[in-house]
């Protein structure tokens, strides 16, 4: 099983790392700057032609407790490779502040939840395409603009992918590298300029596989995927060796100094499982937007905000075939920003309202769209169920209030005050 075009054209005796001089560093952020010295805005080197208040305000925060499938630590995708890790080769995920999966996405897996979960693989889970336990980047430049580029990671363990099998790479001799403990077998994609690195490694530890896909051009990226493979396979074994839990994604950033509403520990079981008919599975899937944004209300004022999206109900590793509750969370930083973004969102169909938080509606168009919005202090939040099977344009607003009023007011009740 050996792939005779690898990841690296050296081999491991004559690695040769290249220190990146690019990207932002601790340093940098420190120096992050305030030019007009209102907390509106925030220059970041590297970042003149940023259209955004901040465009890279996350920093990670690392989550010690481990969870558990199956009676084994779970090694979390987005633990290998992390937003910081991108910064410290020069690499720099796309910037925007609304949510996008294919922008930045992490599946991750939590330590409740009683509903299968379910792979569409009949091997291992592929980073391009598939994954409970998964992570996706899309790139830009350093003038912000979008590169075509993408990394994306995938875990695969027998607790949640049975049909995993490691046992033909650990026989295999022959690995395109060896970092460690970790095995690497790689192959290439057909590209336009054979200068362009696009193609998959699969890295093996016991038996756990990570499969890691990259598609980076010449001129951008291409160079330092030499590094990019090396820093996965060093996450991997100091993740199997200390298992953790995923990373929480945080935001640092003068243009936004209050807490950010997570909404994924909000979508637990009790809340879930009711509306969605069946057990919520441990699977999570959050797309965090990668910088404060800000938007105009009826009153002219730009208003600063953070938002994150995160759905949770059954464990397809598919958005078409899961059934799930997605809720978005936008933070202000106060509460007459939330209240007025509640009065002037956008409504062209019915609305009532509904006894949730400080305020809330149930809205929908006819017999589809039914969802409901809501406000605590300076956070809005948006519900609706997510079924491309059963309901691909929604649920009307006497389902809404039926299953999903319940829901939002169970949510709020784990939602700690801030």
């Amino acid at each position: 099983m050996k792939f005779t075009t690898g990841l690296w054209p050296i081999s491991a005796a004559t690695l040769v790392l290249v220190t990146s001089c690019g990207g932002m560093s601790g340093s940098d952020v420190e120096n992050a700057k305030d030019p007009n010295g209102d907390g509106q805005t925030v220059q970041r080197p590297g970042y003149a032609n940023s259209q955004y208040p901040d465009p890279a305000p996350i920093k990670e925060k690392a989550n010690p407790q481990a969870v558990r499938i199956g009676g084994k630590p779970v090694v979390q995708a987005c633990n290998l490779l992390t937003v910081a890790d991108l910064v410290s080769l020069g690499i720099r995920a796309a910037s925007r502040p609304d949510p996008n999966g294919a922008t930045f996405e992490r599946r991750y897996l939590v330590g409740d939840g009683s509903g299968p979960l379910r792979s569409s693989e009949i091997t291992y889970a592929k980073a391009l395409t598939s994954g409970v336990n998964h992570c996706v980047y899309s790139l830009e430049d350093n003038q912000g603009n979008q590169t075509q580029e993408e990394l994306a990671v995938a875990v695969s363990q027998p607790a949640y992918v049975p049909t995993v099998d490691t046992k033909p790479y650990l026989a295999d001799a022959e690995p395109s590298l060896t970092v460690g403990p970790v095995k690497v077998f790689s192959k290439r994609r057909k590209t336009e300029s054979p200068s362009d690195a696009s193609g998959d490694a699969v890295l093996v530890l016991g038996d756990t596989l990570v499969d890691l896909d990259f598609d980076l051009k010449a001129d951008k990226s291409a160079g330092k995927l030499q590094d990019l493979g090396k820093k996965v396979a060093e996450n991997f074994a100091k993740q199997v060796s200390a298992p953790a839990g995923a990373n929480v994604i945080g935001y640092d950033s003068a243009a936004f100094p209050k807490s950010v509403a997570q909404p994924c520990p909000m979508l637990t079981p009790d809340a879930v499982t009711p509306a969605i008919g069946t057990d919520a599975s441990p699977m999570v899937a959050e797309t965090p937007g990668t910088a404060v944004g800000d938007m105009i209300m009826t009153n002219s004022t730009k208003h600063n905000y953070v938002r994150i999206d995160c759905e949770r109900g059954t464990g397809h590793d598919n958005g078409i075939d899961r059934r799930a509750l997605h809720l978005t969370a936008i933070s202000f930083l106060g509460e007459d920003a939330a209240k007025s973004y509640l009065g002037s969102a956008p409504n062209d169909g019915q609305s009532a309202p509904a006894q949730v938080g400080d305020e809330g509606q149930v809205r929908s168009k006819g017999q589809t769209h039914g969802e409901v919005l809501f406000r605590k202090g300076r956070f809005v939040f948006k519900l609706y169920l997510a079924d491309h099977n059963a309901a691909p344009d929604g649920i009307s607003g006497a389902d809404a209030t039926r299953l999903l009023v319940p829901a939002a007011r169970k949510m709020l009740s784990a939602f700690p005050d801030q």
